[in-house]
């Protein structure tokens, strides 16, 4: 399996091999799929206290195939949307597909596609019904207006870095969205590529109002990559460096406790911390020399799902 994976780093050498995997659909290609995401963070955020309402504007980490979680925030109220991405992979037509399909689970008010459709997607909400009491019939009457619905798509006809929807990739830098402008930034299954953790959480910190706060599902698993779930951690920092070759983004392998420490140091109080755990497939002595020291909580944990508020000094 190693050879196998340092041998397509050194392939991502050969120009368009990195584009022909970075670049293939993830997804939130799907309609149903950035319906069940955006309705997750939202609903947990609602049972959490963060979110009597829905967020004015909503910024989005790594959206992928399609702007379709932020057309859900759209659709359920809220004013902006900032994209931010590393490859620009979502297209136009996609977008206008994906919008139309969103709109019309929001019209039948659908339930919350759940594990029977996608069984790797968390968070869990209490509830899988469609949420009336955040999403009341006069809120979706207004934000379901043909008049609104034309807004949106003139947006998507004409993204740019000014305007209802706005789309960064690569980004760099915290200059991209306004700050203290954001009421919610979340990410689903993103930073765990994210090579600057510490900046991109003091980035978060800055683009958000007082009050504001962040809700992320960060898969720390090796996503298939090595036999085993924790596979990744067995690489030494030398054969790791390799194995990424010059793929634009690469998992980080950072755990459980550097995001937790990171979010407490860039200014957040953390609300929610749910861990999936999954036994350790390998031992202490398998590991590379940097994760031996690991504590035996971040050794059993496959992914988190955090919501974290913005301190208010």
């Amino acid at each position: 399996m190693k050879i196998r994976q340092l041998a397509f780093g050194f392939a991502t050498y050969i120009p368009g091999v990195s584009r022909l995997v970075y670049g293939q659909p993830t997804g939130t290609a799907s309609a149903r799929y950035c319906y069940s995401v955006w309705l997750r963070h939202l609903v947990m955020a609602h049972e959490n206290g963060l979110c009597p309402a829905p967020p004015r504007v909503v910024v989005e980490l790594g959206p992928g195939s399609s702007f379709g979680v932020g057309l859900a925030a759209l659709l359920s109220g809220a004013e902006k949307y900032r994209a931010l991405d590393a490859t620009r992979i979502a297209s136009r037509p996609r977008n206008q597909e994906v919008f139309d399909e969103l709109v019309g689970l929001f019209r039948r008010r659908e339930c919350i596609p759940d594990e029977s459709e996608f069984p790797r997607v968390k968070p869990t909400p209490r509830s899988f019904a469609f949420p009336t009491q955040l999403l009341p019939d006069d809120l979706l009457r207004k934000t379901l207006d043909e008049g609104r619905l034309e807004s949106i798509r003139a947006s998507l006809r004409d993204v740019g870095t000014s305007g209802m929807i706005t789309h960064a990739a690569p980004w760099v830098g915290s200059s991209l969205v306004e700050a203290g402008s954001a009421d919610f930034v979340l990410s689903q299954a993103v930073l765990e590529y994210v090579e600057d953790l510490a900046d991109t959480y003091q980035m978060m910190f800055t683009w958000l109002r007082p009050g504001g706060f962040v809700s992320h599902e960060i898969d720390l698993s090796s996503h298939g990559m090595t036999k085993t779930w924790d596979g990744h951690w067995s690489y030494s920092q030398l054969a790791w460096k390799l194995v990424k070759g010059r793929r634009p983004y690469f998992l980080n392998r950072q755990p459980h406790s550097t995001h937790i420490r990171l979010l407490s140091e860039a200014g957040f109080t953390l609300i929610c911390d749910v861990r999936m755990h999954a036994e350790p497939a390998l031992n202490r002595e398998q590991l590379a020399r940097p994760f031996r020291d690991l504590g035996t909580e971040d050794l059993n944990t496959r992914s988190v799902f955090v919501q974290a508020v913005k301190r208010v000094n």
